[in-house]
């Protein structure tokens, strides 16, 4: 498979990552204080914007945040590094915005899912491996061992605990998300907290000790009542929402009754081939409404139909 096999976007990142480097530290550091390197500011996940492109700012800019901003190396490309650094570091909980961010006079620090629409998906990707680590920084600063605070170490690669030496790397949840399809048409979802008519493909967690098509099978009967045969895997996409890589499934369903778990599922039903076709080209159908195109579940809908 080539780097561009991979219709989703967050997949096909530019960056070379550095496992390879034997001293982390001092390639940082050069790296960090190099100008020509490039570093990607997040406020609380969210890239910076400006006449329509990611703002990527020379290294040289990381005087301007906070001094105990977290700052962490994504890659390198074409020669150069790439750091992602929080804007947001030191403001209160409750700030309604980035309008006092750094930089914020030459963009705009944008919601990341409708920046989506606007960058290109190099960029995108890159940004989301910046928003994926920075949050499990965030959020995983003690020793889950024997509670100490860690260090980051490789970069920000992973943390390690100085008191038990425990080293902690960056978590990845994994999802299985699954188009279900029977005789033309396909079996489309939405939980209570998507808008009416937001339909999209069933999706779940991995369990312990289950494998992605296992998880196929046990989600989808969960949710909807419905049995799976043939559950045949297609492809991943990183999703940085915060930390899942979703596995992408097409699956042969026996039949088409259905039983919700109305806790997970507040509407379920079968979408014809030809109406999946014309959502796709903008012709309205009814109340449905299709993912966009930078979800997983969009270019299942897209493979399905050959689009």
């Amino acid at each position: 498979m080539t780097r561009r096999d991979n219709p989703n976007w967050f997949a096909n990142n530019p960056l070379l990552r550095l496992n390879n480097e034997k001293d982390h530290r001092a390639f940082y550091d050069a790296s960090l204080s190099d100008p020509q390197s490039l570093l990607v500011p997040l406020w609380r996940g969210d890239p910076l914007i400006a006449g329509g492109k990611a703002a990527f700012l020379s290294a040289a800019a990381r005087e301007e945040f906070a001094s105990d901003a977290l700052v962490l190396m994504l890659g390198v490309k074409d020669g150069c590094a790439y750091f992602t650094i929080d804007a947001s570091a030191g403001a209160p909980a409750e700030a309604e915005g980035p309008t006092d961010a750094p930089f914020a006079d030459i963009g705009q620090y944008t919601p990341i899912r409708e920046a989506a629409g606007m960058i290109s998906r190099d960029d995108l990707a890159i940004i989301g491996q910046a928003r994926w680590l920075t949050q499990w920084h965030r959020s995983h600063s003690f020793c889950a061992n024997c509670g100490a605070a860690t260090d980051i170490i490789n970069g920000g690669a992973k943390r390690q605990c100085p008191a038990c030496e425990t080293v902690h790397f960056p978590r990845t949840d994994p999802v299985a998300i699954v188009l279900a399809v029977h005789e033309g048409a396909c079996l489309l979802g939405r939980s209570p907290h998507f808008p009416p008519g937001f339909l999209s493909a069933l999706a779940g967690f991995i369990e312990a000790a289950e494998t992605p098509e296992e998880a196929a099978r046990r989600e989808i009967f969960e949710e909807a009542g419905v049995r799976l045969a043939d559950v045949r895997y297609q492809f991943s996409q990183p999703w940085p929402f915060p930390s899942s890589l979703m596995m992408g499934f097409l699956a042969d369903a026996e039949d088409r009754a259905l039983t919700l778990d109305t806790d997970e599922i507040e509407e379920a039903k079968w979408v014809d081939m030809g109406d999946i076709k014309a959502l796709l080209n903008g012709e309205p159908r009814g109340d449905i409404f299709l993912p966009p195109k930078f979800t997983i579940a969009r270019q299942l809908l897209e493979l399905w139909v050959g689009a």
